[in-house]
């Protein structure tokens, strides 16, 4: 898809137009005066270099007080916004453009996917058994990287809707000039509005972040997307017509469920969010069932009811004396809008039942069981509006349908995630409190799985003779019965996984299953067969801890118990795989080959022992944290390592780049389930003959840089000094954007107490991106003797080509210039010189390894449209970038008491600088 950047351009001037004069109007033109010194002498600096020049503008910001410095920012972030959503509705137009083009369509596409799956001789029963066995499902988390606030997120919602209509009319018409003033309205609000928190969000109020992309765009974009596939399958398998499509989508949360390095989630939390979730869904429900009631008004004294819509009615005969208690008589001739009345009173008293914990005793007597209940009443009506009204019973009806088998009454299936030491803490405990139980700390391995294999075997749900437990024990034990009693009220799927973050040895998951037998979460039949109600899922996340899978899942499915565990679950062992951690730990190249070969492992494993296995993708938005295209990242999975399932995870700045619309929600749903589909199947998942020379290639490429890069991070005394003092890591704890702390130990940050998140973060905002390519260079200079081999890998593999692309975009991001001036704030000169010239060499490795792969003279010259958008981006970050590097100096000395409060104005310079940190955020598109 080529894009015309004038045409985007004048897009994007019209809107930073009206901005402008929102500002001149509010805060003065001394204010807007001062954004467009800054705009136009860095875009003239990026044309002309010129020291001098870029010396005045670096003394002129200095010369600002921390009022004018906010104002300043806040015009290049909001800037930012609308940019980037100009250029999101551009691309929703191509989009839709080439849909209406019915020869034409993207790649990734439902249409251009069938038709590949037709030329590659995919036949119609095969096409079936694909999507039949497909099951894609994004899990939304509440990683901190989303720094816009949810207000902010509503008023961008109103302004695409704006804009849209302001792009659609001609320019000279009266519907022009009203959408415009519509459009300057909304962004007189923005600038008028506070886009930072102005308090660190609850849970509470992630939760509710999260709920919003449902209100905003799912209900509508998951309907849309199940008929999109099926217009597509009828299109190109008209064998297929009459082939009722499953619920190939689900959805899941980490957000009240997540509790590993978050003090703030306890069980209470989770209870939260299970009821948020059902009120969120079963109230959309309501509104749902109110638009089928105005739209199917059948009489049938005009066409023919099926006798079973008379016979539902019967059965609630009850319920629909009171329900039409005021007039019996009402909708006497209109079955359908009688029934679903009494339907969406029951729907109400599911949701009161709910809400009410179980207690309220008039909503459980009309309540609905659980959704196949309210599934059976559906489709009881389209089976009768059918044979009269085809149109209707497709129509919204179907979407109801599919809504209910998609998203239950629980929304979204909360998983529960708990660090592996946390838990053998408790088990330690519990082992401590019973006199013939032995020092669990003091055991081996092997005695450990010995021991709760043992206690697992036991009959009957085990109890706990003493009070005198840890605080840590009893919040455990009080989850573990919370979730028993919320699946009974709720359903079986209101709960997902049991996710164990840091899993190193096999007993950590026996000791969750132990933990779950308190709660009868876990049982043991008459025959001896253990079953449970939630998977446990080991995480995999440091480069170690992903080389041992392959002795960590023997050892766990060696134990007999546990293999008739998963018998009675599909046979199916869900397997997490961290990115964010494993890319930290060790680099980007060797988190890639060693994520890439644990899932061949996980594989051998998995035909070796029988069983089936779903993997867990837990992929951040930035590339050094697993981003970037999720179709051709799924699509160029290792061959035979999805089996019709994956889960991925949702965070931050990705919800709101993927579901902010529902056309933005419908092309990336539609583009990862055919990046799945095309995963599942062997006539796309071809091998090439020399796979394992590439393979052999990639393994010393990632040897090679995993030595430069922990030659930096693990060897170089004074690195982490250097790190905290150039990059904003320590300001990023100011900015409100998430619960948990981002430090997991205070003091000076290393590899081992920070999070992935923040690391990213702080090099991301100081233009490193280090990251996302450290590395890279010295190991594509190491084979450079191999180049040619490289250049057929980058041709005929995807897993290399879409990541050598992912680092490409990536590493455009880095700006040395940038890097450099903030490189100035490292107070040790010697420490600075020494780091700064190992990544200034690096880079330069990097420029060129890349470059000559690709057979090119400059960066993304085979991405215009991503060169294009990076570009003209620099020039507007470049003012937020020194601005930072200056609030960071002010910031600091304040802290030391070494200048004057007094001397940039009464406002508080952390203010600025938080809204720098969440202005470059806007411009790069990601944060962590």
């Amino acid at each position: 898809m080529t894009l015309d950047n004038n045409v985007l351009r004048k897009r994007t001037s019209l809107l930073g137009s009206l901005l402008g004069d929102a500002i001149s109007r509010q805060s003065g033109e001394q204010t807007i005066d001062t954004i467009e010194t800054l705009r136009k002498g860095f875009i003239q600096q990026r044309r002309e270099p010129n020291e001098a020049h870029k010396q005045q503008l670096i003394d002129f910001i200095a010369s600002l007080d921390n009022q004018t410095l906010k104002d300043v920012i806040r015009g290049f972030s909001i800037y930012f916004f609308l940019a980037n959503l100009s250029e999101e509705n551009y691309l929703r137009e191509q989009r839709h453009e080439l849909r209406m083009q019915s020869e034409q369509s993207w790649e990734g596409s439902f249409r251009r996917t069938l038709l590949e799956c037709r030329e590659r001789n995919i036949e119609p029963a095969q096409m079936q058994e694909l999507i039949d066995q497909l099951k894609f499902t994004p899990v939304f988390t509440a990683h901190p990287t989303e720094a816009r606030r949810r207000t902010t997120m509503n008023i961008l919602q109103s302004l695409f809707a704006h804009s849209d209509a302001l792009n659609n009319v001609s320019e000279n018409s009266f519907a022009y000039e009203q959408a415009k003033e519509q459009t300057a309205q909304t962004i007189d609000l923005l600038w008028s509005s506070d886009e930072v928190r102005t308090r660190k969000p609850l849970v509470y109020d992630e939760i509710n972040n999260g709920l919003h992309y449902f209100n905003a765009s799912l209900f509508n974009a998951i309907p849309k997307v199940y008929r999109n596939i099926k217009k597509a399958i009828v299109d190109i398998y008209p064998e297929l017509t009459d082939y009722p499509l499953p619920a190939f989508m689900s959805f899941g949360s980490w957000i009240g469920g997540d509790r590993d390095g978050n003090p703030f989630v306890t069980f209470e939390t989770t209870e939260l969010a299970v009821l948020m979730h059902a009120d969120t869904v079963l109230r959309h429900y309501q509104v749902l069932l109110k638009k089928l009631r105005r739209q199917l008004i059948h009489s049938d004294t005009i066409v023919t009811i099926s006798p079973d819509v008379y016979a539902k009615i019967k059965s609630y005969d009850e319920l629909d004396q009171r329900v039409f208690d005021y007039n019996l008589d009402d909708y006497g001739n209109e079955p359908y809008r009688r029934l679903l009345s009494l339907i969406l009173t029951k729907v109400n008293a599911t949701n009161r039942r709910i809400q009410s914990k179980g207690t309220d005793i008039e909503a459980e007597k009309d309540a609905y069981a659980n959704p196949e209940e309210l599934l059976e009443d559906l489709r009881i009506i389209r089976q009768s509006v059918t044979t009269h009204d085809k149109a209707h019973a497709d129509g919204l009806l179907l979407d109801v349908i599919r809504l209910v088998k998609t998203c239950g009454f629980h929304l979204a299936a909360l998983d529960i995630r708990q660090e592996s030491s946390y838990h053998g803490e408790v088990i330690a405990d519990i082992f401590a409190s019973a006199s013939n139980l032995p020092d669990y700390q003091t055991l081996s391995e092997t005695e450990r799985q010995e021991w709760l294999t043992r206690l697992l075997q036991k009959p009957g749900t085990p109890l706990i003779y003493t009070d005198n437990l840890t605080d840590k024990t009893r919040e455990q034990l009080s989850l573990m019965n919370s979730v028993a009693t919320l699946r009974k009220l709720v359903g079986p799927a209101t709960f997902g996984s049991y996710v164990i973050s840091m899993t190193n040895n096999a007993s950590q998951l026996l000791e969750v299953l132990l933990l779950m037998r308190f709660a009868g979460l876990c049982r043991v039949d008459d025959d001896g067969q253990l079953s449970a109600d939630l998977p446990v899922a080991p995480l995999f996340e440091t480069i170690e801890d992903l080389k041992n899978i392959d002795k960590i899942l023997p050892a766990v499915l060696d134990n007999p118990l546990y293999r008739g565990l998963l018998q009675n679950t599909d046979n199916t062992q869900e397997i997490m795989l961290g990115y964010s951690d494993s890319s930290k730990d060790g680099g980007i190249i060797t988190s890639a080959w060693q994520l890439y070969s644990a899932q061949q492992t996980i594989n051998n494993i998995a035909e070796q022992y029988a069983i089936k296995t779903r993997l867990f993708h837990g992929r951040g938005g930035s590339v050094s944290r697993g981003g970037g295209s999720t179709h051709k990242a799924i699509a160029a999975q290792p061959a035979g390592t999805l089996h019709g399932q994956i889960k991925v995870t949702e965070q931050g700045e990705v919800l709101y780049a993927k579901y902010a619309n529902t056309d933005t929600a419908v092309f990336e749903l539609t583009m990862a389930i055919t990046g799945t589909l095309k995963a599942c199947s062997t006539r796309f998942v071809v091998q090439p003959n020399e796979l394992p020379e590439y393979e052999a290639l990639f393994a010393r490429l990632a040897d090679a840089g995993e030595q430069r890069y922990r030659e930096l991070t693990d060897h170089t005394e004074g690195f982490y000094k250097f790190y905290s003092e150039v990059t904003p890591v320590q300001e990023i704890s100011l900015l409100n954007i998430g619960s948990r702390p981002a430090h997991r130990k205070k003091g000076l940050p290393s590899k081992t107490t920070l999070r992935a998140i923040p690391w990213v973060f702080g090099w991301s905002l100081a233009r490193f991106t280090l990251p996302a390519w450290y590395g890279v260079g010295s190991a594509l200079h190491s084979v450079k003797d191999n180049e040619i081999l490289m250049k057929e890998m980058n041709a005929h593999w995807p897993f290399f080509s879409v990541f050598v692309s992912n680092i490409e975009m990536a590493f455009t991001k880095a700006n040395m210039n940038i890097a450099q001036a903030y490189s100035q704030l490292c107070e040790d000169a010697v420490l600075r010189e020494k780091i700064m010239s190992e990544v200034l060499d690096e880079h330069k490795l990097t420029y060129s390894g890349l470059n000559s792969l690709l057979e090119q003279d400059s960066l993304l010259s085979s991405q215009q449209n991503l060169a294009a958008s990076l570009q003209w981006r620099d020039a507007y970050l470049d003012p937020i970038n020194y601005i930072q590097i200056e609030l960071l100096k002010r910031a600091r000395q304040q802290d030391e008491d070494t200048i004057d409060n007094n001397k940039y104005g009464d406002f508080n310079v952390e203010d600025s600088l938080i809204r720098s940190i969440n202005a470059l955020a806007a411009g790069l598109r990601n944060t962590g």
